[in-house]
């Protein structure tokens, strides 16, 4: 294989935004959908702003992938006002309120969502600029928001058209006080139908959750593979596409063109002073040091690829791009340089990725979705890396199902807006797997309720798994210490791998409770391939690799996909043979969505002679009975 080509860009993005004290009403269009543009300001936290704007907390991270460690002042965090396509439109001379809503087809109040800073919708002036929703074309049909005669229902309910795009999943939005039994009878559905589509659906809803609707025909029936929804989708979507593009999806070839959206932030790199940086924890606050892992990594993974397929040729070409540099994906999208792409992956970034993904959608681009957990469809071929929380939840609850007969489930959580829309991931696919299983889930409030809350709920009985769901370094040290001193033989905590972190906690604690952690990635350290790839970053780079700076996710997602190409081009998810080349996780896809491929599989892994080791259905399960007082020995 031919040497492949990385081009690194410098991106200068200039901020010029105001910052708000409350809701702001400044509003941006990205990609034809309408974001607020928050400007953050001093003690404003994510749960706050969720509240403010009555959004998931989930919802505002998948847009701002960075808020998800918190929020800086000044930073400008964009939040979703509407799942509609949006334009601008300058009011001609004598138009009205009325009149206007009444042409885009929404309601009075609709219109006043998409234009927070008109407050005087009485005396519009010519040339006035609104948001307004994009008009109906040849590719988009009208369906009443309640079924039945569309002229008839909208004269006697006045209620607002639902507007659906042909061929494309429809996703509906929880928005505060909203019902199953409501958003079933608004869009003329069964709350079953709604059910069957939505596998992880219970009466509880969250606000921003999305749940997918029935297509315009009815239910839309899962595809039994992988490999049927590649077929299906090229099948029946290329009659859409351009003529002129050429038909990328599952096409093996012996020339690739690949872009990698990576944030480094160069144009950064003037502020870093060196003296400052004496140990691993001095990078953590800078920036262009947050995916610099990755790129080394990938570099690595690019060696191993042009080795092992010396005949195919690969142009990789690295882009520069992050939440604060969107007019660089602008550029390159208005500059045509993507259309001849074969595969992008990333950007890491929620909005960045959407922007694309709209892009991709158009000219049938495999794309690669590297970090979110969740992230709002876009209607193009996409490769979900990392795990769902539901399916996290599945694993987790296949773990306890093997192993007991009966079991009892606590989860403990602040009952926040992320936190809850997480529990109702785990409550379902503990249901889902463990029916017909005795193994009831009881939650606890841990602000309310407290440790005494939890101890109580513990079964003397039978094994009991206290799921965790909270954060903060001191409530988190204070609760293991507690939940420790109960001295219990019949208890697995399962707790996120952050917690390991903490340095305020011994590991002997986590020993003693049974300690199971769920993560996306793990690393076995006695693997001959993982000494390997040690070896040659330590001599390369003169650093440490580790899973917090990418460097193993680095490596793995660039030689998975770019060796997949070569094995069945963009077809990856028939190809397992690179999973035996990974480092730290591996790629199981299965059909999410209708054009959306989300990787499944996940570690649950566990320490043991204070060494970590990864746990699965074959694990003695008579290990797990030794009591607690001789694990301490």
């Amino acid at each position: 294989m031919r040497k492949n080509i990385v081009t690194l860009l410098l991106v200068i993005c200039i901020a010029n935004l105001f910052a708000q004290t409350s809701k702001t009403t400044e509003t941006t269009i990205i990609n034809k959908h309408l974001f607020y543009a928050h400007k953050v300001v001093k003690g404003q936290t994510l749960y706050r702003l969720s509240i403010l704007y009555a959004v998931h907390v989930d919802t505002i991270i998948s847009y701002n992938a960075q808020t998800a460690k918190g929020l800086a002042i000044d930073e400008i965090v964009y939040i979703p006002i509407s799942n509609k396509e949006v334009e601008p439109y300058s009011v001609k001379q004598g138009e009205t309120w009325a009149f206007i809503a009444k042409t885009r087809q929404i309601s009075e109040d609709e219109l006043a969502i998409l234009n927070p800073a008109v407050l005087d919708k009485q005396n519009l002036h010519s040339g006035q600029i609104l948001n307004v929703p994009i008009l109906l074309n040849d590719n988009s049909i009208i369906t009443s928001s309640i079924g039945g005669n569309k002229k008839e229902k909208d004269k006697n309910n006045k209620q607002t058209p639902i507007i659906v795009e042909k061929n494309q999943p429809r996703i509906h939005i929880v928005q505060q006080g909203e019902t199953l039994f409501g958003i079933a009878k608004r869009y003329g559905v069964k709350v079953d139908s709604l059910k069957a589509l939505n596998p992880q659906l219970t009466e509880q809803l969250s606000i921003g959750q999305q749940i997918r609707l029935p297509d315009i025909n009815g239910v839309v029936q899962p595809y039994e593979s992988s490999q049927e929804m590649i077929e299906t989708i090229t099948k029946e979507d290329k009659q859409n596409v351009n003529i002129e593009t050429k038909a990328k999806i599952g096409q093996k070839k012996d020339f690739y063109r690949v872009y990698m959206f990576i944030p480094l932030y160069l144009s950064k790199g003037t502020n870093i002073n060196i003296a400052n940086i004496k140990t691993l924890n001095d990078y953590k606050p800078i920036k262009q040091f947050a995916f610099i892992q990755f790129y080394e990594a990938l570099l690595l993974a690019v060696e191993d690829i042009e080795k092992q397929y010396p005949n195919i040729q690969i142009q990789l070409k690295i882009e520069d791009v992050n939440e604060i540099s969107s007019e660089k994906m602008t550029q390159l999208i208005n500059s045509g340089e993507l259309q001849e792409a074969d595969l992008i992956i990333g950007p890491f970034f929620g909005k960045e990725f959407m922007t694309l993904c709209q892009y991709a959608k158009n000219h049938d681009i495999c794309i690669v979705n590297p970090f979110s957990i969740t992230f709002d469809e876009c209607g193009s071929w996409v490769y979900k890396a990392t795990s769902s929380y539901y399916n996290q939840a599945l694993k987790l609850a296949q773990y306890i199902r093997d192993r007991n007969k009966t079991a009892n489930v606590i989860i403990v959580n602040n009952q926040s807006a992320k936190e809850n829309m997480i529990v109702t991931d785990y409550k379902t696919a503990i249901h889902t797997t463990c029916a017909g299983e005795s193994i009831p889930i009881q939650e606890i409030n841990l602000q309310t309720a407290g440790i005494a809350g939890v101890k109580a709920a513990i079964n003397p009985i039978c094994e009991n798994y206290i799921l965790t769901f909270f954060s903060g370094e001191i409530t988190i040290t204070n609760f293991v210490q507690s939940l420790n001193a109960g001295k219990y033989e019949n208890v697995t905590l399962v707790a996120p791998e952050t917690w390991l972190n903490f340095d305020n906690i011994e590991t002997e604690y986590f020993i003693n409770l049974n300690t199971l952690y769920i993560s996306q990635y793990f690393v076995d350290y006695s693997r001959e391939n993982v000494i390997s790839f040690l070896k040659r970053f330590r001599e390369k780079y003169q650093i440490e690799p580790t899973l917090k700076q990418f460097a193993f996710q680095g490596y793995d997602i660039t030689y998975y996909f770019l060796s997949s190409l070569c094995e069945k081009g963009t077809s990856f998810s028939a190809c397992e043979t690179p999973n035996n080349a990974l480092l730290s996780t591996k790629y199981e896809f299965s059909p999410h969505n209708k054009y959306t491929l989300e990787n499944t599989f996940v570690h649950i892994f566990k320490i043991k002679d204070y060494r970590y080791v990864e746990v699965d259905n074959n694990t003695d399960w008579e290990e797990k009975t030794i009591p607690i007082k001789h694990k301490r020995k």
